[in-house]
């Protein structure tokens, strides 16, 4: 008996869902590059406390301040994110139960003891 099933056929639309984030990538770097073209002024930067200067452009300036921000904002998560995971700790991290929650409780084989759902279902 011959090969019954036929190859699918190469669809643009699932080769862009597969590679999406390539092009997706691509995309971003392209408008980055657009942006340091369009933005050409010289401009110099005078870091504080006479600790050096930086001449370039304005794009790149741009990007380069964003990319900083980017990562601070990273930092300062993060250590947020650890200061409250430790605080957490110390007390309680749930609900107290009291013994009134515990008693209002059916018992923990209640589901196979019902009677509900299928009858002799023979599971």
């Amino acid at each position: 008996m011959a090969y019954q099933y036929k190859r699918r056929r190469p669809s643009i639309i699932r080769n862009f869902w597969v590679y999406r984030r390539l092009i997706g990538t691509a995309v971003l770097l392209g408008l980055m590059l657009w942006f340091i073209w369009a933005n050409d002024a010289a401009v110099t930067v005078a870091f504080p406390f006479r600790l050096g200067t930086y001449q370039s452009t304005v794009g790149v300036i741009i990007l380069l301040s964003a990319l900083c921000g980017s990562i601070l904002t990273i930092l300062g998560m993060t250590v947020f994110f650890a200061l409250r995971k430790m605080r957490g700790s110390h007390g309680t991290s749930g609900p107290v139960e009291t013994t009134e929650d515990v008693d209002d409780r059916p018992p923990p084989d209640y589901a196979s003891k019902t009677k509900e759902g299928f009858p002799d279902s023979g599971w």
